[in-house]
C-alpha cells in the first residue's frame, strides 16, 4: 500500500510541476484509510491566482504496480468557493471532506488554508425536480420504456432525499457510503421507503420489473406528499414562494394525482 515516504515524494514533485503553488493537501480514501490495492492518491494543489481548474494526473511505481497520483488544482477563490457548494456525491446530504496539508508557502498562508476538515452544505429541496421527474417516470412507464424508466427513477429518488432530508437529523456524510446509508435509514420517511429507495436507485438485490418499479416510484410519490403536508410548517419556509404556495393550495398534489 502507498505510505508516507510516497506521499512526501509527490509532494516535492507536485511543487515542481506547479511552481506558483502556495500548498499542497493530501486527502481522499488514502488519507480516510479505506482505500484498497487500486485507489488512486488524491492531491488538491492551491494556487494564489486565478481562473484555474485543473486536473492533471500521473501514474507513478510502488512496488510492482502502478499508481495513479490524482490532483485539482485550484486558484484559491475557487477552492474556497467550491467549500460552499454540495457535493455531487452525497446524495444533497451535508457532508465532511479530510485534507491533510502537506506543504505551505509560508505561515501566512498556513494561517488561510491549513483546516483539519471541511464540512460542506446539503442541498436544496428541489421540488421541482421532484413534480418534474415523477412525471419523467409516469411518461416511461406509458410508453414501455424500460431504460427511460429507470433513469427517471433514479433522479425522482435524488429528489426524494432533498425533500426528506430537513425532516431527518443526519450528521455530515463521509463517503458515498456512508451517504447511502444514511438516506436508506432515515426515520421520517414513507412506509417501505427503503425497499422503494433501492428499487428506485437500481440497487435492489434482484431485478425489479417495470410495474413493480413504476408501483415503487408512485408510492415514493405519494408518501412524500403526506409528510410534505404533516410537516408544512418546516419545509415551506425552505422552498421557493411559488412552490411553497403550490404544497400550501393543493395544487402540487392534484397535478401529481392526474398520474396513474
Amino acid at each position: 500500500m502507498v505510505d508516507e515516504q510516497f506521499v512526501g515524494r509527490w509532494v516535492e514533485r507536485l511543487r515542481a510541476e506547479v511552481p506558483d503553488a502556495v500548498a499542497v493537501f493530501v486527502g481522499g480514501s488514502w488519507l480516510r484509510g479505506d482505500s484498497g490495492p487500486f485507489s488512486d492518491v488524491d492531491f488538491d494543489i492551491v494556487v494564489p491566482d486565478g481562473p484555474r481548474d485543473e486536473w492533471p494526473a500521473w501514474f507513478d511505481e510502488d512496488g510492482d504496480r502502478l499508481v495513479c497520483v490524482s490532483t485539482w488544482i485550484r486558484d484559491l477563490d475557487g477552492w474556497l468557493a467550491a467549500q460552499r457548494r454540495p457535493q455531487d456525491w452525497a446524495y444533497g446530504l451535508s457532508s465532511v471532506d479530510q485534507a491533510r496539508l502537506c506543504w505551505v508557502a509560508d505561515e501566512a498562508w498556513r494561517e488561510r488554508l491549513d483546516r483539519p476538515h471541511t464540512v460542506y452544505p446539503p442541498g436544496e429541496p428541489e421540488i421541482d425536480h421532484f413534480e418534474g421527474d415523477a412525471g419523467k417516470v409516469a411518461n416511461a412507464w406509458l410508453a414501455g420504456d424500460a431504460e427511460g424508466l429507470r433513469l427517471a427513477a433514479q433522479d425522482l429518488a435524488r429528489a426524494v432525499v432533498s425533500l426528506l432530508r430537513p425532516l431527518n437529523a443526519v450528521p455530515p456524510v463521509r463517503g458515498r457510503r456512508e451517504a447511502l446509508r444514511a438516506l436508506l435509514d432515515f426515520a421520517v420517511a414513507p412506509v417501505g421507503y427503503r425497499d422503494d429507495m433501492l428499487a428506485c436507485l437500481g440497487l435492489a438485490d434482484r431485478y425489479v420489473d417495470p410495474d413493480a418499479l413504476y408501483a415503487a416510484a408512485s408510492r415514493l410519490v405519494r408518501g412524500v406528499l403526506d409528510l410534505l403536508d404533516a410537516h408544512l410548517d418546516t419545509v415551506a419556509p425552505l422552498l421557493p414562494p411559488d412552490a411553497a404556495a403550490h404544497l400550501r393550495d393543493g395544487s402540487l398534489r392534484r397535478y401529481l394525482s392526474q398520474l396513474p
